[in-house]
């Protein structure tokens, strides 16, 4: 940076710059696409695959505006006054966050496939992966609400990061218990646990890219703080 400040200053100092409003923008965009995802399985739980069918295409147009965001803020970043090193960290932290929408879109296309192929799965195993996606979006608003309080309340940022954990780790419970049930499930179509096995490891790859980010962040603030007591 010009000042020589450190990441957490430009965030405070240019909240209302073009780049510091797409990385904030960017992360609503990652938040939108596991809420439609969670949207997408509640309307399987109910037997709405309309409904489930109008949310992917929600979900995969959330998702394709957060890939543009991140070329957009990529190539803002280049032209920027910000140090080589203080970017390739907020860059690290865009991409993780970005594959946050691209493991939600996988599971979403997988639950496409699922009601195009006609395969039918049982309620109470929708309602397992309603769980998950419910516990997904949490992270995802804990992640968020994190980068909006970065430059701004750094005990914001870890206390939102610390929800993001809570919620992986949630996750990484359940995860095991509903591949557990899916592999053992009587008469359960081949295709069926063939796709949903893939839906599964969606969200749970996507899980653990937020709790990625949110290590990025909590990296960012402790980094910060020591600077100021050594200062």
């Amino acid at each position: 940076m010009s000042d020589k400040g450190s990441l957490l200053d430009w965030f405070g100092k240019r909240r209302e710059s073009l780049v510091n409003k797409a990385i904030r923008e960017h992360a609503e965009k990652v938040g939108d696409t596991a809420s439609e995802l969670n949207r997408a399985v509640a309307a399987m739980v109910k037997g709405d695959e309309a409904s489930a069918l109008d949310a992917i295409k929600r979900l995969v147009l959330s998702e394709k505006e957060a890939d543009r965001m991140e070329e957009m803020i990529s190539e803002e970043l280049s032209k920027g006054d910000m140090e080589s090193k203080e970017r390739e960290d907020l860059m690290h932290l865009i991409r993780r966050m970005d594959y946050v929408a691209d493991w939600a879109k996988e599971s979403g296309m997988n639950l496409q496939l699922i009601i195009e192929a006609k395969i039918k799965i049982p309620v109470q195993l929708w309602k397992r992966y309603s769980e998950m996606t419910i516990e997904l979006e949490k992270a995802t608003k804990s992640l968020r609400l994190s980068i909006d309080a970065l430059g701004v309340d750094m005990d914001a940022v870890i206390s939102h990061e610390r929800s993001v954990k809570v919620s992986e780790h949630t996750l990484d419970e359940m995860y095991f218990s509903t591949k557990k049930e899916i592999f053992t499930m009587a008469d359960l179509d081949p295709r069926a646990i063939y796709l949903m096995r893939d839906l599964l490891h969606g969200i749970e790859n996507s899980a653990d890219k937020c709790e990625d980010s949110a290590d990025i962040l909590h990296i960012l603030v402790t980094s910060q703080r020591h600077k100021a007591q050594v200062r």
